[in-house]
């Protein structure tokens, strides 16, 4: 009987501690630029990290600009363009044709360390200018 008890008492603790988690933060509405050596970058994607290991926010771009909602905190930024790959120099079977390369340096997307914090006035800062070279 006394197990019972300690049973559900600890289930009932952990039920809980369970109910007293931290919602998400709610997301605001952010916008900024983005430029490749001086012109505005034609299409991509802005990935905005947070460090509390929620989804990132992925922000099209277009002309230059992009805008959406993102969550409030410090983010890692990551900047992202594609286009064709080039084919290989052998041909290969239509079904293994390679998808569309990433053409923008490793610096800006994989090996980033652009940062920048969301608030509720915004991404700061929102403009980035990237160089090919």
């Amino acid at each position: 009987m006394l197990r019972w008890i300690g049973m559900v008492v600890c289930c009932g603790a952990l039920l809980a501690l369970a109910g007293c988690q931290k919602p998400p933060p709610k997301p605001v509405p952010v916008n900024g630029t983005v430029t490749l050596d001086g012109a505005p970058l034609a299409e991509g994607d802005v990935l905005l990290l947070n460090s509390a290991g929620l989804a990132p926010d992925t922000l099209p771009v277009k002309g230059g600009a992009f805008q959406g909602m993102a969550k409030p905190g410090k983010v890692r930024v990551e900047i992202r363009s594609y286009r064709p790959a080039k084919p290989p120099p052998t041909p290969i079977p239509q079904e293994s044709t390679p998808g569309p390369e990433n053409y923008l340096p490793a610096r800006y997307n994989t090996d980033s360390t652009l940062t920048a914090e969301v608030t509720a006035s915004g991404l700061n800062p929102s403009q980035f200018d990237l160089k090919s070279k």
